[in-house]
C-alpha cells in the first residue's frame, strides 16, 4: 500500500482516506481540508500503514475497494469512527458487491479504452469524467492491471475480518457498486444522490461534517 500524508488547517482529528482501485492522492488533493488526513492507495500487497497517532480522535473514510482493504488492515479499535462509501466488505459478490463476472471482464478486458469506459461508469457520464481527469491519478495501466489481479487474488482466498462501521453511504447512480448490493451488505445504508465517485460526499466527510 502506499500512503500519502496531507496536511490540514488542523490536527485535533485525522481522516483516514482509503481510496479505491487504481487511485492515488492525485484526485483528493483538491479538496479543502480541515484536519490532517492521511490518503491510502494500491492494494496490489496489503501492509505498510504507518502507525496510526494515538493523541487524537481518527476517523476512517473507506471508499470502494477500500472498505475491504481497511477490514483487512486497520485495527477498529484505534478508530473513532468508520464510514463506508460506495463499497462493501464483499467487493467480489453477486449479492453483496461487483459479480463475480464483471469483475472479472473487467480484469481480463483491461486496456486504455476500457480505463476510459470504467472511469465515465465511476463518475456518472461525461461531465464528471472531465472534473474527475483534472486531477488523474499518476498511474501507468500495468500498474492497475497489477493491483486490479491482485485484489481478485486476495479478496477470494484471505479470511474474512469482523469489522465494526459506523455508517454506510450508498449513492443511488453508482455503476461499479451496484446500490441494491450496498444495501444488502449494509441494510440501514444511507442512501445520497451522486455517481460511484462521489466528491461532495467525500469532501464533506474529510471535513467532519455530515454528507
Amino acid at each position: 500500500m502506499q500512503v500519502r500524508r496531507l496536511s490540514g488547517k488542523s490536527e485535533t482529528r485525522l481522516m483516514l482516506l482509503f481510496a479505491g482501485w487504481g487511485m492515488d492522492d492525485a484526485p483528493f488533493a483538491p479538496f479543502a481540508r480541515r484536519y490532517e488526513t492521511w490518503v491510502v492507495w494500491d492494494y496490489a500487497e496489503l501492509g505498510g500503514l504507518p502507525p496510526l497517532p494515538a493523541d487524537r480522535p481518527i476517523d476512517l473514510v473507506a471508499w470502494s475497494m477500500g472498505v475491504w482493504a481497511a477490514t483487512q488492515t486497520v485495527a477498529r479499535e484505534a478508530l473513532a469512527s468508520a464510514t463506508a462509501v460506495n463499497g462493501t466488505p464483499w467487493p467480489i459478490d453477486a449479492a453483496r458487491g461487483i459479480p463475480p463476472a464483471i469483475f472479472d471482464a473487467t480484469l481480463a478486458g483491461l486496456s486504455e479504452a476500457g480505463l476510459a469506459r470504467f472511469r465515465r461508469r465511476m463518475c456518472g457520464g461525461a461531465a464528471g469524467l472531465d472534473a474527475f481527469l483534472r486531477h488523474a491519478p499518476r498511474r501507468g495501466l500495468e500498474d492497475l492491471r497489477r493491483e486490479l489481479a491482485a485484489l481478485g487474488e486476495a479478496i477470494r482466498t484471505r479470511p474474512e475480518q469482523p469489522f465494526a462501521w459506523t455508517r454506510a453511504i450508498a449513492c443511488d447512480r453508482d455503476r461499479i457498486f451496484p446500490p441494491e448490493a450496498q444495501r444488502a451488505a449494509f441494510p440501514g445504508a444511507l442512501a445520497r444522490p451522486g455517481a460511484h465517485w462521489a466528491p461532495e460526499v467525500f469532501a464533506a466527510l474529510l471535513a467532519g461534517e455530515e454528507p
